[in-house]
């Protein structure tokens, strides 16, 4: 059971409430609503306080109340305490509503602009490929061409990611203004991402005597490629995981370099002499 405010403790939580009213009410779209929805009881819980409109209360007044009235006062004080503080708790998010930070659906615009521009990329990169397939497949491909194929491919799985994640986040009335620029960035970074995963094949997986074009197999490069680009978020991972292990080699390495076994027929020291011997006698 909660214990029983004193007069204090009550000023406080209504210094609280009103703190949290007014910087929801300056907040997001969501915040705004709520404190709106928490108006009528905010009034009324201060006319039944018998405070003002700035929530003070007058010098012993919460004394004079009688305690079960003041049980269920407390009460409502708490559960407007918890709704406003879950409303205001991304209150350190930008308040302006220009900022493109600002907490905010997109807008019609920009999700018309959004989804005609994946279907415009899609489309070039799809003649992209019909363009160069068949010199990216030719078992006479140059390294630019392949390349070339990679970075095609690696972007047209960003954009397959751009136009799926767009469709479900309207669907569900969750795009928000500030991941606009994701969606615009996902074709190059899924491009470059497929340029390093083939960089790391080239020199790893796929590293052997005869590495050149022609004896790769090159439509498993590009769907690999594609792949990197549309789940780029895992290939971030697996690279994240690659360079640990690489490195964790390296640190390996050096350490057992750096204790040099002693030459054979080195006579064996019984203690941890520094080297030259003793002190001098």
């Amino acid at each position: 059971m909660m214990a029983a405010f004193t007069e204090q403790q009550a000023q406080r939580a209504m210094d609280q409430i009103m703190q949290l009213c007014s910087q929801a009410a300056q907040g997001a779209q969501g915040p705004r609503e709520i404190a709106r929805a928490l108006e009528p009881g905010l009034r009324a819980l201060i006319k039944d306080l018998g405070a003002g409109d700035d929530g003070k209360l007058p010098g012993g007044a919460w004394s004079q109340i009688a305690e079960h009235h003041r049980n269920q006062l407390q009460s409502r004080m708490g559960g407007m305490l918890d709704a406003l503080e879950s409303a205001t708790a991304g209150a350190d998010e930008p308040q302006n509503p220009t900022s493109f930070m600002y907490r905010v659906h997109a807008s019609n615009g920009w999700i018309y602009l959004l989804v005609c521009s994946s279907i415009v990329v899609i489309a070039l990169l799809l003649w992209g490929v019909f363009r160069y397939w068949n010199v990216a497949t030719s078992t006479k491909a140059l390294e630019a061409d392949v390349l070339r194929m990679v970075i095609l491919m690696g972007a047209l799985g960003g954009t397959i990611h751009w136009m799926s994640s767009l469709v479900n986040f309207v669907g569900n009335g969750n795009l928000f203004r500030r991941w606009i620029p994701y969606y615009l960035l996902a074709p190059f970074q899924g491009a470059a991402l497929a340029v390093l995963i083939y960089l790391l094949l080239r020199v790893g997986v796929l590293a052997s005597p005869a590495n050149s074009a022609e004896h790769l197999n090159l439509l498993g490069l590009y769907a690999f490629a594609g792949l990197t680009g549309l789940f780029a978020k895992q290939a971030i991972e697996m690279l994240r995981d690659v360079f640990a292990v690489m490195f964790k080699k390296i640190e390996a390495k050096d350490a057992s370099g750096s204790s040099k076994p002693p030459p054979a027929g080195a006579p064996k020291q019984s203690g941890a002499q520094p080297a030259g011997g003793g002190d001098a006698g």
